[in-house]
């Protein structure tokens, strides 16, 4: 539906608008979260959270924010080359890596916080969606406020992110189930 396209949709115009409309006084906050998309703050983001589930004694999650952060990052990249979507003239835009990386971070949070909690089942879906939605809605926020994304781009790069930590971590559990080395 966007390949080879140079320009916003009508969805994209009108959520641009509102975006737009942004408080000045959230300056700050949306060049701290486009930084943690950026290559070092993404790396500060992915060794924040590995750290996290470390602390926390969850060797395999960490593995997962590491491991499925690392394949977004190419996965995201790959899809711009193929997808040729840009904005500006020149930049490659479909899917936001920046939003995918903020939604595998918070999603990676949320499977450690279900974990901690012990919650159940549905739970801990509603637990993984929800930081799921903050994190990459943040994310969105901020590249769709610095126009360096489409908003179409930023759900691009969410559903990249629901697609690739649940398959990342699934991968992990199997090979530590198959008798592998544990993560």
């Amino acid at each position: 539906m966007f390949a080879g396209g140079t320009g916003p949709s009508r969805l994209d115009r009108r959520v641009q608008q509102v975006v737009e409309d942004s408080p000045a006084e959230a300056w700050h906050l949306i060049r701290l979260l486009d930084w943690l998309g950026e290559p070092l703050g993404r790396t500060v983001l992915v060794l924040t959270v590995a750290a996290l589930c470390l602390i926390a004694g969850r060797r395999r999650l960490a593995a997962t924010a590491v491991l499925g952060i690392a394949a977004l990052s190419v996965i995201t990249t790959g899809l711009k080359y193929v997808v040729d979507r840009r904005i500006h003239d020149d930049f490659l835009t479909y899917p936001s890596g920046h939003t995918a990386a903020g939604t595998a971070a918070a999603m990676v949070l949320g499977l450690l916080l279900a974990d901690l909690l012990r919650a159940g089942r549905i739970a801990s879906t509603a637990i993984v969606l929800a930081l799921a939605v903050l994190g990459g809605g943040l994310m969105a926020w901020a590249q769709i406020h610095l126009t360096a994304h489409y908003p179409t781009d930023t759900l691009g790069g969410f559903g990249c992110a629901l697609f690739v930590i649940p398959a990342t971590a699934a991968v992990i559990d199997r090979f530590r189930r198959d008798g592998g080395t544990p993560a």
